[in-house]
């Protein structure tokens, strides 16, 4: 790498090696090293200087042992390392992924930034899409996600839990990061001791990510995750004084609100809560600040509901704030085991299991179907690959979507094969869909929604249950501590029964408030969609077949289906006219 190789960071152009420090930018110099650092470090296993600096602490780990090093640590943060006898240069977020770093190499040099914006900004940056990138998002698949791409040709991502190192002119991707996703190495502790090892390691990483002074806040949607992240900060508040405050989404009806486990939960710990009614102004209002603070369009329109949150709390004063993101990932799963059970001729254990959820599914308050159950959880996971991609269709749905073009595989711009899930594999079909609703869905998607709402609103959002002990230790806890017998979070519920009220303890049906948003959101879509329905031409006709999306349009209309296809077109069409 040149001396004179650029890092964009924060909105700022770095030289390798320069000796300069801008806002929460530190450097720390050594006789052989410096290293860069963006964000925050909370936490560091082994010994450490304590009156080292977050810079210092990283370098003399990447010093003494490369990036691997960072295994054990915790945060949200970039780390640009260069070791100045070889010149090489390590690039990397946190192990997580918390944080994201883009590159790219431009005029003989390299260039990262935490945005994309950043790298736009410089002049020697070519604009030019990435047609692959803008065709796999189309289609709404978790394997297509923007992983290691965007939506512009020369700007790649680092993918989360990766590094880039760099030595010369070579540039290589290391994953130096993974839990153990196999199940070889299962915790063999009694149910007890599980309970009082995750309950003592929330609380460590929530302790991590309140400390100092000043008000708190949080999220609290009524949900048990938020609820007890909300619990676990009243409780490591020892002066139970410090100023608090929580927020929630109001849809303004009692399909969707969750008020009274709210109000439950602010009364107990003395919050002063806020309700933020989303739907009294149009609900799209933000669409174009999301893209242009994105760089591209985004594939959630729940965006849109977290920069609403997070514009809020700065409205109210409020710098950083908690969420209890992750809980979902970690501490349930889904029916698929039954696939395992199958496939191990465990059938009376199968059996079981479906007896508890059908004809009645308490956890929903749903009638189900065995056709259903079956399907789903045993003959789709179990399906060749082969098969599937002879139906060309996944579990229900065909691939590509009809409303992709089709001429974008004769075009070889997308591939025409199911997408499957990059390695690593795991040994049962439980832990493997565990692992890639994680990383795909979770850390490449919410996360990611997460991190443009906070920078465009000035909200550091941080995240307790994504602490990485913790992650580590629960893809470790055996699959019937998470989900069996028809129940779930059992690790977590009694984990957390000294903290909430007993209204979440108890069995209750979690509201869907989609149903009540999407019945709102007919309107707003039609309002947008119907002029472009009439239009001639599109700027994104090279990728979207306006007529074949006429069909789910009017699903949509008529209340039989989501309206995730109508929002990619949507917002796709919206990114090209901002571009041009």
């Amino acid at each position: 790498m040149a001396e004179s190789a650029q890092i964009a960071l924060d909105d700022e152009i770095w030289a390798a090696g320069r000796d300069q420090a801008h806002g929460e930018m530190s450097i720390a110099e050594a006789v052989d090293w410096s290293c860069h650092f963006y964000g925050h470090l909370f936490s560091v296993e082994g010994p450490t200087d304590a009156e080292a600096s977050p810079a210092q602490t990283l370098g003399q780990i990447l010093a003494r042992s490369g990036v691997d090093g960072l295994t054990k640590t915790d945060g949200r943060y970039v780390v640009v390392f260069r070791d100045k006898r070889s010149g090489k240069v390590t690039v990397c977020g946190d192990p997580v992924g918390l944080m994201s770093v883009f590159y790219a190499k431009i005029g003989g040099g390299f260039a990262i930034a935490t945005d994309i914006n950043s790298l736009l900004a410089l002049p020697e940056m070519s604009r030019e899409p990435d047609p692959s990138s803008i065709a796999g998002f189309l289609t709404c698949s978790r394997y297509k996600l923007l992983v290691d791409t965007t939506f512009y040709r020369d700007i790649k991502k680092i993918p989360s839990n990766h590094a880039v190192l760099l030595n010369g002119d070579d540039l290589t991707i290391h994953r130096y990061w993974l839990p153990d996703i196999s199940q070889d190495n299962p915790v063999m502790v009694s149910d007890e001791e599980v309970v009082e090892t995750a309950r003592q390691m929330m609380l460590d990483a929530t302790q991590d990510r309140v400390k100092g002074e000043g008000p708190l806040a949080a999220a609290l949607s009524g949900g048990f995750d938020s609820s007890s992240v909300v619990s676990m900060m009243r409780h490591l508040d020892e002066s139970k004084s410090r100023p608090f405050t929580t927020i929630s989404f109001n849809f303004g009806s009692d399909e969707a609100d969750e008020d009274d486990l709210i109000d439950a939960v602010s009364e107990m710990h003395n919050t002063e809560h806020h309700r933020l009614n989303v739907l009294e102004k149009p609900f799209f209002t933000e669409m174009d600040a999301i893209i242009e603070a994105n760089a591209g369009p985004v594939l959630e329109s729940g965006v849109l509901l977290l920069w609403k949150k997070k514009a809020e709390l700065a409205r109210l004063g409020m710098t950083a704030s908690l969420s209890g993101l992750g809980g979902d990932e970690l501490f349930m799963g889904r029916m698929n085991f039954l696939a395992d059970e199958v496939s191990k001729f465990h059938f009376r254990t199968a059996w079981r299991e479906i007896r508890a959820v059908y004809p009645f599914d308490s956890s929903t308050g749903k009638r189900t179907s065995l056709k259903k159950l079956l399907k789903a959880n045993v003959l789709s996971p179990l399906e060749p690959y082969a098969i599937k991609n002879y139906r060309q269709a996944g579990p229900g749905k065909k691939y590509p979507p009809s409303w992709v073009q089709g001429n974008l595989v004769d075009q070889g711009v997308l591939d025409g094969n199911l997408p499957r899930a990059a390695p690593p594999r795991a040994s049962t079909v439980y832990q493997q869909d565990c692992w890639e609703v994680f990383y795909y869905e979770l850390l490449n998607g919410g996360i990611t929604y997460h991190s443009i709402a906070g920078d465009g609103t000035g909200i550091d959002t941080r995240f307790p249950l994504l602490d990485r002990k913790l992650i580590e230790y629960m893809f470790r806890v055996p699959r019937r501590l998470k989900i069996s017998d028809g129940k779930v979070r059992h690790v977590q519920q009694e984990a957390m029964r000294p903290f909430l009220p007993p209204e979440l303890l108890r069995d209750h049906l979690k509201k869907d408030f989609h149903p009540v948003l999407d019945a709102h959101l007919r309107r707003e879509y039609t309002e947008m969609l119907e002029p472009l329905f009439a239009a001639k031409s599109h700027l994104s006709d090279d990728f979207v077949d306006w007529d074949a999306l006429r069909e789910p349009y009017q699903a949509f209309l008529d209340g039989k289906a989501k309206p995730y296809s109508l929002w990619v077109a949507l917002c796709l069409e919206r990114w090209l006219e901002l571009k041009t």
